[in-house]
Protein backbone atom coordinates (compact mmCIF):
# COMPACT_ATOMS: atom_id res chain seq x y z
CA UNK A 1 0.00 0.00 0.00
CA UNK A 2 1.28 3.43 -0.98
CA UNK A 3 1.97 6.07 1.82
CA UNK A 4 2.64 9.92 1.61
CA UNK A 5 5.99 10.00 0.12
CA UNK A 6 3.99 8.44 -3.08
CA UNK A 7 2.03 11.81 -2.82
CA UNK A 8 4.97 13.77 -2.86
CA UNK A 9 6.41 12.31 -5.58
CA UNK A 10 2.96 12.28 -7.29
CA UNK A 11 3.29 16.02 -6.91
CA UNK A 12 5.99 16.75 -8.72
CA UNK A 13 5.38 14.55 -11.74
CA UNK A 14 1.86 15.87 -12.12
CA UNK A 15 2.96 19.38 -11.57
CA UNK A 16 5.34 18.63 -14.68
CA UNK A 17 2.62 18.19 -16.56
CA UNK A 18 -0.01 19.86 -15.12
CA UNK A 19 -2.40 21.35 -17.40
CA UNK A 20 -2.12 24.84 -16.63
CA UNK A 21 -4.04 26.74 -19.07
CA UNK A 22 -7.14 27.76 -17.22
CA UNK A 23 -5.37 29.08 -14.43
CA UNK A 24 -3.13 30.86 -16.52
CA UNK A 25 -5.95 32.97 -17.97
CA UNK A 26 -7.51 32.94 -14.33
CA UNK A 27 -4.04 34.75 -13.19
CA UNK A 28 -3.67 36.94 -16.35
CA UNK A 29 -7.02 38.53 -16.21
CA UNK A 30 -7.19 42.05 -16.78
CA UNK A 31 -8.83 44.18 -13.80
CA UNK A 32 -9.04 47.80 -12.55
CA UNK A 33 -9.74 49.18 -9.18
CA UNK A 34 -10.90 52.53 -9.48
CA UNK A 35 -9.77 55.03 -6.44
CA UNK A 36 -12.08 58.22 -6.35
CA UNK A 37 -12.18 60.88 -3.93
CA UNK A 38 -11.68 64.67 -2.90
CA UNK A 39 -8.22 66.35 -3.00
CA UNK A 40 -6.36 63.95 0.15
CA UNK A 41 -8.68 61.62 0.94
CA UNK A 42 -5.46 59.45 0.47
CA UNK A 43 -6.06 58.00 -2.99
CA UNK A 44 -2.30 57.46 -3.49
CA UNK A 45 -1.75 56.23 0.07
CA UNK A 46 -4.44 53.55 -0.48
CA UNK A 47 -2.72 52.75 -3.97
CA UNK A 48 0.84 52.40 -2.35
CA UNK A 49 -0.95 50.11 0.10
CA UNK A 50 -2.01 47.95 -2.26
CA UNK A 51 0.46 47.96 -4.74
CA UNK A 52 2.57 46.92 -1.18
CA UNK A 53 5.07 49.71 -1.94
CA UNK A 54 6.16 52.28 1.00
CA UNK A 55 3.59 55.50 0.51
CA UNK A 56 4.82 58.51 -1.02
CA UNK A 57 6.65 55.97 -3.78
CA UNK A 58 5.39 56.02 -7.13
CA UNK A 59 3.60 53.05 -8.52
CA UNK A 60 5.37 50.74 -10.62
CA UNK A 61 4.55 50.83 -14.43
CA UNK A 62 3.00 47.73 -14.93
CA UNK A 63 0.09 48.66 -12.32
CA UNK A 64 -0.66 51.88 -12.89
CA UNK A 65 -3.30 50.21 -15.47
CA UNK A 66 -4.56 48.15 -12.13
CA UNK A 67 -5.61 51.11 -9.99
CA UNK A 68 -6.55 54.38 -11.31
CA UNK A 69 -7.28 57.64 -9.56
CA UNK A 70 -10.06 59.99 -9.65
CA UNK A 71 -10.36 62.75 -8.09
CA UNK A 72 -13.71 64.82 -7.14
CA UNK A 73 -15.84 66.24 -9.02
CA UNK A 74 -15.36 64.02 -11.67
CA UNK A 75 -15.44 65.45 -15.33
CA UNK A 76 -17.36 64.22 -18.59
CA UNK A 77 -13.77 61.90 -19.15
CA UNK A 78 -13.62 60.80 -15.67
CA UNK A 79 -17.59 59.58 -15.95
CA UNK A 80 -16.49 57.71 -19.33
CA UNK A 81 -13.47 56.07 -18.25
CA UNK A 82 -15.00 54.98 -14.67
CA UNK A 83 -17.71 52.19 -17.26
CA UNK A 84 -15.17 50.21 -17.80
CA UNK A 85 -13.63 50.03 -14.25
CA UNK A 86 -13.98 46.45 -12.47
CA UNK A 87 -14.34 47.69 -9.11
CA UNK A 88 -14.78 51.43 -8.13
CA UNK A 89 -14.01 52.58 -4.21
CA UNK A 90 -15.34 55.87 -3.21
CA UNK A 91 -12.75 57.31 -0.50
CA UNK A 92 -13.99 59.33 1.91
CA UNK A 93 -11.82 61.84 4.04
CA UNK A 94 -13.06 61.14 7.88
CA UNK A 95 -11.71 64.26 9.26
CA UNK A 96 -14.54 66.35 7.34
CA UNK A 97 -18.26 66.74 7.67
CA UNK A 98 -19.11 67.87 4.42
CA UNK A 99 -19.61 64.94 2.17
CA UNK A 100 -21.59 66.79 -0.64
CA UNK A 101 -19.67 66.23 -3.79
CA UNK A 102 -19.27 62.39 -2.11
CA UNK A 103 -23.07 61.72 -1.82
CA UNK A 104 -23.38 63.72 -5.79
CA UNK A 105 -20.80 61.12 -7.31
CA UNK A 106 -22.31 57.77 -5.41
CA UNK A 107 -25.95 59.03 -6.46
CA UNK A 108 -24.36 59.36 -10.31
CA UNK A 109 -21.91 56.27 -10.27
CA UNK A 110 -24.45 53.62 -9.05
CA UNK A 111 -25.65 54.54 -12.47
CA UNK A 112 -23.11 53.00 -14.48
CA UNK A 113 -23.83 49.45 -12.72
CA UNK A 114 -20.30 48.62 -11.61
CA UNK A 115 -19.81 46.98 -7.94
CA UNK A 116 -18.65 49.98 -5.69
CA UNK A 117 -17.72 50.28 -2.17
CA UNK A 118 -17.61 53.25 -0.04
CA UNK A 119 -14.75 53.88 2.95
CA UNK A 120 -13.80 55.69 5.34
CA UNK A 121 -10.12 56.85 5.07
CA UNK A 122 -8.01 58.66 7.78
CA UNK A 123 -10.07 56.95 10.74
CA UNK A 124 -6.83 56.97 12.95
CA UNK A 125 -6.87 60.62 13.30
CA UNK A 126 -10.70 60.97 14.71
CA UNK A 127 -12.06 60.84 18.00
CA UNK A 128 -12.74 57.55 19.74
CA UNK A 129 -16.80 58.52 19.83
CA UNK A 130 -16.45 60.44 16.03
CA UNK A 131 -14.48 56.70 15.15
CA UNK A 132 -17.58 54.70 16.97
CA UNK A 133 -20.02 56.47 15.12
CA UNK A 134 -19.14 56.21 11.53
CA UNK A 135 -17.85 52.77 11.97
CA UNK A 136 -21.38 51.83 12.01
CA UNK A 137 -22.66 54.13 9.42
CA UNK A 138 -24.68 52.89 6.18
CA UNK A 139 -24.92 55.23 3.26
CA UNK A 140 -28.24 53.96 0.65
CA UNK A 141 -28.18 50.40 2.58
CA UNK A 142 -24.68 50.02 1.75
CA UNK A 143 -22.19 49.86 5.05
CA UNK A 144 -19.25 52.30 5.09
CA UNK A 145 -16.11 50.51 5.64
CA UNK A 146 -13.48 51.90 8.06
CA UNK A 147 -10.01 52.50 6.60
CA UNK A 148 -6.62 53.85 7.66
CA UNK A 149 -4.54 53.90 4.51
CA UNK A 150 -1.43 54.76 6.02
CA UNK A 151 -1.51 51.71 7.53
CA UNK A 152 -1.29 48.68 5.38
CA UNK A 153 -2.31 45.94 7.91
CA UNK A 154 -5.71 47.96 8.50
CA UNK A 155 -6.51 47.48 4.36
CA UNK A 156 -5.13 44.09 4.59
CA UNK A 157 -7.69 42.98 7.18
CA UNK A 158 -10.70 44.79 6.22
CA UNK A 159 -10.93 45.99 2.26
CA UNK A 160 -9.16 43.10 1.06
CA UNK A 161 -12.03 40.84 2.24
CA UNK A 162 -14.39 43.06 0.52
CA UNK A 163 -13.38 43.49 -2.73
CA UNK A 164 -12.87 39.12 -2.79
CA UNK A 165 -16.54 38.99 -1.72
CA UNK A 166 -17.23 41.38 -4.55
CA UNK A 167 -14.68 40.07 -7.50
CA UNK A 168 -13.84 36.08 -6.58
CA UNK A 169 -13.59 35.76 -10.25
CA UNK A 170 -10.60 38.28 -10.29
CA UNK A 171 -9.04 36.80 -6.90
CA UNK A 172 -6.12 34.91 -8.29
CA UNK A 173 -4.85 38.16 -10.53
CA UNK A 174 -5.54 40.41 -8.11
CA UNK A 175 -2.77 38.45 -5.62
CA UNK A 176 -0.54 38.23 -8.57
CA UNK A 177 -0.55 42.09 -9.71
CA UNK A 178 -1.60 43.56 -5.98
CA UNK A 179 1.01 41.73 -3.09
CA UNK A 180 -1.27 42.72 -0.07
CA UNK A 181 -3.76 40.62 -1.86
CA UNK A 182 -1.61 36.92 -1.74
CA UNK A 183 -1.55 35.66 1.62
CA UNK A 184 -5.43 36.12 1.63
CA UNK A 185 -6.07 34.79 -1.94
CA UNK A 186 -3.32 32.28 -0.55
CA UNK A 187 -5.22 31.40 2.80
CA UNK A 188 -8.44 30.83 0.71
CA UNK A 189 -7.11 28.18 -1.78
CA UNK A 190 -5.04 26.14 0.52
CA UNK A 191 -8.57 25.81 2.46
CA UNK A 192 -10.72 24.71 -0.31
CA UNK A 193 -7.93 22.12 -2.05
CA UNK A 194 -7.97 20.76 1.80
CA UNK A 195 -11.34 20.17 2.18
CA UNK A 196 -11.48 19.28 -1.35
CA UNK A 197 -9.15 16.78 -0.90
CA UNK A 198 -10.61 15.56 2.89
CA UNK A 199 -14.04 15.03 1.08
CA UNK A 200 -12.74 12.71 -0.98
CA UNK A 201 -10.90 11.19 1.53
CA UNK A 202 -13.88 10.33 2.97
CA UNK A 203 -16.07 9.68 0.40
CA UNK A 204 -13.44 6.85 -0.89
CA UNK A 205 -12.65 5.28 2.87
CA UNK A 206 -16.90 4.81 3.26
CA UNK A 207 -16.94 3.26 0.29
CA UNK A 208 -14.00 0.35 1.18
CA UNK A 209 -15.70 -2.69 2.18
CA UNK A 210 -12.40 -3.99 4.21
CA UNK A 211 -10.83 -2.13 7.11
CA UNK A 212 -7.69 0.11 6.24
CA UNK A 213 -4.61 -1.45 7.44
CA UNK A 214 -1.10 0.77 8.29
CA UNK A 215 -1.23 3.13 5.73
CA UNK A 216 -4.60 4.28 4.69
CA UNK A 217 -4.12 5.66 1.23
CA UNK A 218 -4.44 3.50 -1.98
CA UNK A 219 -2.92 3.98 -5.66
CA UNK A 220 -6.10 5.54 -6.71
CA UNK A 221 -6.09 8.02 -3.67
CA UNK A 222 -2.62 8.76 -4.41
CA UNK A 223 -3.33 9.99 -7.70
CA UNK A 224 -6.49 12.47 -6.62
CA UNK A 225 -4.08 14.06 -3.78
CA UNK A 226 -1.04 14.46 -6.11
CA UNK A 227 -3.11 16.25 -8.99
CA UNK A 228 -5.08 18.60 -6.38
CA UNK A 229 -1.86 19.20 -4.55
CA UNK A 230 -0.42 20.11 -8.05
CA UNK A 231 -3.06 22.90 -9.42
CA UNK A 232 -2.98 24.08 -5.68
CA UNK A 233 0.89 24.27 -5.73
CA UNK A 234 0.66 25.54 -9.36
CA UNK A 235 -1.70 28.34 -8.48
CA UNK A 236 -0.01 29.73 -5.19
CA UNK A 237 3.19 29.70 -7.37
CA UNK A 238 1.22 32.29 -9.86
CA UNK A 239 -0.70 33.90 -7.02
CA UNK A 240 2.66 34.86 -5.29
CA UNK A 241 4.05 36.48 -8.90
CA UNK A 242 6.24 33.65 -10.16
CA UNK A 243 6.38 33.26 -14.12
CA UNK A 244 3.91 30.98 -16.12
CA UNK A 245 6.05 28.12 -17.05
CA UNK A 246 7.59 27.97 -13.77
CA UNK A 247 6.56 24.85 -13.44
CA UNK A 248 7.95 23.09 -16.20
CA UNK A 249 11.68 23.00 -14.62
CA UNK A 250 10.68 22.71 -10.57
CA UNK A 251 12.77 20.50 -8.64
CA UNK A 252 10.91 19.27 -5.31
CA UNK A 253 11.18 21.55 -2.28
CA UNK A 254 13.54 20.07 0.36
CA UNK A 255 10.78 21.03 2.89
CA UNK A 256 7.68 20.35 1.09
CA UNK A 257 8.89 16.64 1.03
CA UNK A 258 10.04 16.74 4.94
CA UNK A 259 6.82 18.33 5.78
CA UNK A 260 5.04 14.89 3.85
CA UNK A 261 7.78 12.53 6.08
CA UNK A 262 6.40 14.17 9.48
CA UNK A 263 3.06 14.32 8.64
CA UNK A 264 3.02 10.86 7.67
CA UNK A 265 5.24 10.23 11.16
CA UNK A 266 2.65 12.14 13.40
CA UNK A 267 -0.27 10.75 11.52
CA UNK A 268 1.30 7.29 12.68
CA UNK A 269 1.11 8.35 16.19
CA UNK A 270 -1.93 9.92 15.96
CA UNK A 271 -3.70 6.45 15.96
CA UNK A 272 -1.61 4.43 18.24
CA UNK A 273 0.85 1.76 17.20
CA UNK A 274 -2.44 -0.77 16.52
CA UNK A 275 -1.60 -1.20 12.99
CA UNK A 276 -5.61 -0.65 12.12
CA UNK A 277 -6.40 3.18 10.73
CA UNK A 278 -9.92 4.41 10.92
CA UNK A 279 -11.70 6.57 8.35
CA UNK A 280 -11.00 9.60 10.57
CA UNK A 281 -7.35 8.69 10.30
CA UNK A 282 -7.57 8.90 6.35
CA UNK A 283 -9.36 12.20 6.00
CA UNK A 284 -7.06 13.83 8.87
CA UNK A 285 -3.92 12.97 7.07
CA UNK A 286 -5.32 13.91 3.59
CA UNK A 287 -6.44 17.62 4.97
CA UNK A 288 -3.49 18.13 7.23
CA UNK A 289 -0.95 16.98 4.88
CA UNK A 290 -2.38 19.45 1.87
CA UNK A 291 -2.08 22.13 4.17
CA UNK A 292 1.21 21.02 5.45
CA UNK A 293 3.09 21.17 2.11
CA UNK A 294 0.98 24.45 0.40
CA UNK A 295 2.41 26.54 3.51
CA UNK A 296 5.99 24.95 3.16
CA UNK A 297 5.83 25.83 -0.78
CA UNK A 298 3.85 29.17 0.62
CA UNK A 299 7.15 29.72 2.67
CA UNK A 300 9.36 29.24 0.04
CA UNK A 301 7.65 31.37 -2.52
CA UNK A 302 7.93 34.60 0.10
CA UNK A 303 11.07 34.06 1.00
CA UNK A 304 12.73 31.95 -1.33
CA UNK A 305 13.92 29.51 1.88
CA UNK A 306 13.11 26.46 3.20
CA UNK A 307 11.35 25.97 6.80
CA UNK A 308 13.72 24.50 8.88
CA UNK A 309 13.56 21.49 10.99
CA UNK A 310 11.90 23.30 14.03
CA UNK A 311 9.65 25.33 11.96
CA UNK A 312 8.45 22.19 10.12
CA UNK A 313 7.70 19.86 13.34
CA UNK A 314 5.77 22.64 14.50
CA UNK A 315 3.86 23.79 11.69
CA UNK A 316 2.60 19.54 12.00
CA UNK A 317 2.23 19.47 15.14
CA UNK A 318 -0.43 22.61 14.84
CA UNK A 319 -2.10 20.86 11.93
CA UNK A 320 -2.83 17.26 14.09
CA UNK A 321 -4.74 19.91 16.37
CA UNK A 322 -6.24 21.75 13.20
CA UNK A 323 -7.54 18.46 11.61
CA UNK A 324 -8.73 16.12 14.50
CA UNK A 325 -12.06 18.01 14.87
CA UNK A 326 -12.11 19.17 10.87
CA UNK A 327 -11.82 15.11 10.19
CA UNK A 328 -14.30 14.06 13.04
CA UNK A 329 -16.96 16.54 11.89
CA UNK A 330 -16.47 15.38 8.33
CA UNK A 331 -16.66 11.77 8.73
CA UNK A 332 -20.04 11.84 10.92
CA UNK A 333 -21.21 14.34 7.83
CA UNK A 334 -20.50 11.90 5.69
CA UNK A 335 -21.93 9.22 7.55
CA UNK A 336 -24.86 10.84 7.94
CA UNK A 337 -25.83 11.73 4.09
CA UNK A 338 -25.32 7.56 3.33
CA UNK A 339 -28.90 6.07 2.62
CA UNK A 340 -30.53 4.59 5.29
CA UNK A 341 -31.53 1.25 4.48
CA UNK A 342 -35.06 0.87 4.14
CA UNK A 343 -36.82 -1.11 6.59
CA UNK A 344 -40.40 -2.57 5.62
CA UNK A 345 -43.02 -1.69 7.94
CA UNK A 346 -44.24 -4.74 10.30
CA UNK A 347 -47.21 -6.00 9.62
CA UNK A 348 -50.03 -5.96 12.71
CA UNK A 349 -50.38 -9.32 14.07
CA UNK A 350 -53.48 -11.02 14.14
CA UNK A 351 -55.18 -12.90 16.98
CA UNK A 352 -55.75 -16.30 15.44
CA UNK A 353 -59.31 -17.52 16.53
CA UNK A 354 -60.39 -21.08 16.67
CA UNK A 355 -63.67 -22.53 15.70
CA UNK A 356 -66.54 -22.35 18.19
CA UNK A 357 -67.32 -25.92 19.63
CA UNK A 358 -71.16 -26.83 20.13
CA UNK A 359 -71.57 -26.17 23.52
CA UNK A 360 -71.98 -29.70 25.38
CA UNK A 361 -76.12 -30.86 26.85
CA UNK A 362 -76.38 -30.40 30.57
CA UNK A 363 -75.74 -33.60 32.33
CA UNK A 364 -79.30 -35.25 33.32
CA UNK A 365 -80.25 -35.84 36.81
CA UNK A 366 -82.45 -37.93 38.34
CA UNK A 367 -85.75 -36.88 40.10
CA UNK A 368 -85.68 -40.02 42.25
CA UNK A 369 -82.76 -40.73 43.00
CA UNK A 370 -80.71 -37.32 42.52
CA UNK A 371 -78.05 -39.34 40.57
CA UNK A 372 -76.52 -37.64 37.24
CA UNK A 373 -76.74 -39.33 34.24
CA UNK A 374 -74.70 -38.94 30.94
CA UNK A 375 -76.64 -36.62 28.79
CA UNK A 376 -78.71 -38.72 26.41
CA UNK A 377 -79.48 -41.52 29.08
CA UNK A 378 -83.68 -41.82 28.49
CA UNK A 379 -83.51 -44.11 32.08
CA UNK A 380 -81.70 -43.46 34.93
CA UNK A 381 -78.95 -45.96 35.55
CA UNK A 382 -79.02 -46.43 39.19
CA UNK A 383 -83.05 -46.80 40.24
CA UNK A 384 -84.58 -47.10 36.64
CA UNK A 385 -86.69 -44.33 36.46
CA UNK A 386 -87.37 -42.07 33.23
CA UNK A 387 -85.29 -39.40 32.88
CA UNK A 388 -86.19 -35.87 31.44
CA UNK A 389 -89.76 -35.79 32.69
CA UNK A 390 -90.22 -33.67 35.36
CA UNK A 391 -93.12 -33.62 38.47
CA UNK A 392 -94.37 -30.57 36.22
CA UNK A 393 -93.94 -31.91 32.91
CA UNK A 394 -96.01 -35.23 33.73
CA UNK A 395 -99.14 -33.09 34.75
CA UNK A 396 -99.02 -31.74 32.03
CA UNK A 397 -98.74 -34.49 29.72
CA UNK A 398 -101.78 -36.10 31.85
CA UNK A 399 -103.71 -33.34 31.14
CA UNK A 400 -103.58 -33.58 27.36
Amino acid sequence: MADWDAIGEGLWKALGGLDAEAAQAEAEKEFRLALIGAADSGKTTLAAALAGIPAGEPLPAELEACLSEYRLPLSVADIADLESATLLILLLDATKGDYAQEVAAAEYLSFLGRPMLVCYNKMDQVPVETRTIRGQARWRGVEIMPLTAIQPDTVKELLVPAVLEVLPEYALSLARHLPLFRSAVADRLIERTALVNATYAAAAGLAESVPLLRMPLHPEDIEMLSANQALLAYRLGLAYGLPLDWHHDVQPLRSAVDVGRLWRQIGRQVVGLVPLWRLESKVRLAYGGTIGTARALQTWYTTGEALSSAATRELCHELARQSRQISRDMVARAREALPTPRIPAARPKRKMRLPRLPKRPPKRSCAACGRVNPADAVFCAYCGKELGVEQGQEETQGEQ
